[in-house]
């Protein structure tokens, strides 16, 4: 289900798939790849460089939206305690937070956020770029004056991002540092997401 989770939110080329699920072997990788497309969940295209390829949802896949949403719905519900004891590999957490960040809730024009996390060796410094409403992460700095620099462990993102910490209240004891404007710190929890499985209703996953 993680693979096909990945696929979900857009990852297409094996190296991606790879990077959002740091803990799987290369081999089982590529044998659970194998063995969805052999049962007709994903097919596989030449891609854009010569001998790669790229791996899409086929329709059945795609039908799989409600599963995962109802497996997140019940891991909330059920199996949450705990969850943030181990942090999310921060490429993932990064994902998952740039697809949270509410657009309109940012004041007009573009926003450049700056994530350094602390316990990343080397430390980490994320960027997410809003422009035309529409966030987009990227791991390097393209040289635009950062707007809103967020400094904390991967952990403590982690709880913030499935609502164990209200952010305002992990800046409060000091877990996570946020520098800015103050129009920025007084819209945070409205731009800065958590997870929809956090919610009533979660739906983040579409067929």
């Amino acid at each position: 289900m993680q693979i096909i989770r990945e696929l979900f939110f857009g990852s297409t080329r094996y190296s991606e798939i790879q990077k959002y699920i740091p803990n799987i072997s290369p081999s089982l990788l590529r044998n659970r790849l194998r063995f969805l497309e052999e049962k007709g969940i994903i097919f596989r295209k030449p891609g854009a460089t010569a001998g790669r390829h790229e791996y899409h949802l086929t329709p059945a896949g795609k039908a799989l939206a409600p599963v995962l949403n109802e497996l997140g719905r019940w891991g909330m519900c059920h199996a949450s305690e705990g969850m943030t004891d181990q942090p999310n590999a921060a490429p993932s957490l990064i994902r998952d937070i740039t697809g949270g960040i509410n657009a309109d809730e940012l004041p007009a024009g573009d926003t450049v956020i700056q994530l350094h996390l602390t316990d990343v060796t080397p430390e980490a410094k994320y960027h997410i770029y809003v422009r035309d409403n529409v966030a987009t992460e990227c791991p390097l700095d393209l040289g635009f004056d950062v707007d809103v620099y967020i400094t904390a462990s991967t952990k403590a993102l982690t709880r913030v991002w499935y609502g164990e910490i209200d952010i305002y209240d992990a800046i409060d004891n000091g877990s996570v540092k946020v520098v800015a404007h103050p129009v920025y710190i007084k819209s945070l929890k409205r731009w800065f997401g958590i997870s929809s499985f956090t919610t009533d209703n979660p739906q983040p996953f579409h067929s």
